[in-house]
């Protein structure tokens, strides 16, 4: 599968996505290009990579050698390129479809892992840069205290990435029918006695409802395996870190571009519309059964007898959401923390030095003892 970085025209350098003002820059004659100028630049070379097929083959080979030899990867197994930059080797799991070259520092896309079939339909950019990524994580750090020392370093920023995730998102246009038996319940006291009278109807309701955009993951979660637990725990956190930082604004999604992910990494997706069929069919009955239930008022309770539905059209979408990511290792413990690269929206489970809360008990019980103390001095 060949790389591809996109340079300056200008001067050579490497050229990134800019999420403060949308546009391409380079970081050394800082020269601006819109999207549909990088597009026009790359068209190309982007066509030509497309049709480079023969490192796709030659991963899958790998694939299938190791799953004989009993080493079922999935998408995690190693695979390498050249840097198109520096010539470095460049080291990959198969799933990674852009990243950086750690010589050169230089973004690199593997475009063959996002051709053909597992082309995205669409991307949302990045509107949140590194910067404003970590005053968002520093404010969500202001006033804990027993943070470990070190955890809020600059050290430990320079390890944040932005990353592509793959999502699919359905629209479904559906005919749906309801029936239920609704119960109204009316009460009152007659001298010493307490009634209750229970009223029962059979509700119908059918409509043609339209259900949009129906989030489901499209990168999978692996089992933990002792002997590669670092590569799977990974793959797990991801995706841990990508639900939580959910929602996104979709208006804001754009047609793909290979140049989009230059300057970030992104994952391609791994599992297929066909395992998800089951999944969004009873998350889109789900959806229909609450909208007809929520026409029927007044009652105290409501029982679904019968629903059924016909769907007339159904749209799937493959979308590359933006997150920024840093994880951190406590106590043997990797600990995932999430930015929304759009939105700001923040995940992630702070640590706690037992020492300093520890230190910081020990100072109030010592100032509780010595305050105690003097009180019982004044009654002497």
């Amino acid at each position: 599968m060949a790389t591809l970085n996109y340079k300056c025209p200008h001067c050579g350098g490497p050229l990134q996505f800019n999420p403060e003002n949308q546009k391409f820059t380079c970081e050394y004659c800082f020269s601006s290009f819109t999207d549909t100028e990088v597009q026009q630049m790359y068209s190309e070379r982007e066509q030509q990579q497309t049709r480079d097929e023969r490192e796709v083959e030659q991963a899958e080979q790998k694939k299938a050698q190791a799953a004989q030899q009993g080493e079922d990867y999935g998408d995690d197994y190693p695979v390498s390129y050249s840097c198109p930059s520096c010539g470095a080797e460049i080291i990959t799991t198969a799933s990674t479809a852009a990243t950086h070259c750690v010589y050169c520092h230089n973004p690199v896309v593997l475009g063959g892992r996002l051709s053909g079939e597992f082309k995205p339909d669409s991307v949302i950019p990045f509107a949140i840069d590194k910067d404003k990524a970590v005053d968002v994580f520093m404010n969500m750090c202001k006033r804990k205290r027993f943070l470990p020392k070190g955890f809020t370093s600059s050290r430990q920023f320079e390890k944040m990435q932005g990353v592509y995730f793959p999502y699919w998102y359905v629209d479904e246009q559906m005919r749906s029918s309801l029936v239920a038996i609704g119960e109204k319940e009316r009460s009152w006291t007659s001298g010493d006695q307490e009634y209750t009278e229970t009223s029962t109807y059979h509700l119908f309701r059918t409509g043609d409802i339209m259900i949009k955009n129906v989030a489901e993951n499209a990168l999978k979660i692996t089992e933990e395996n002792s002997e590669k637990s670092e590569i799977k725990v990974t793959r797990k956190t991801k995706q841990e870190m990508l639900s939580c930082v959910h929602p996104f604004d979709l208006s804001k999604q754009k047609p793909f571009s290979m140049s989009y992910l230059s300057g970030f990494q992104a994952e391609k997706r791994d599992i297929e519309k066909q395992e998800l069929t089951n999944v969004i069919a009873q998350r889109m009955d789900d959806y229909a059964q609450t909208l007809l239930k929520d026409t029927m008022k007044g009652y105290s309770r409501i029982s679904v007898e019968n629903y059924n539905d016909q769907t007339f059209n159904q749209d799937w979408r493959y979308t590359l959401l933006p997150v920024w990511i840093v994880t951190y290792k406590f106590k043997g413990e990797i600990m995932p923390f999430a930015i929304n690269g759009q939105t700001g929206k923040t995940y992630g489970k702070l640590p706690i030095a037992l020492g300093k809360v520890i230190g910081i008990s020990a100072i109030i019980a010592a100032a509780v003892f010595i305050l105690v103390t003097l009180g019982g001095m004044l009654f002497l």
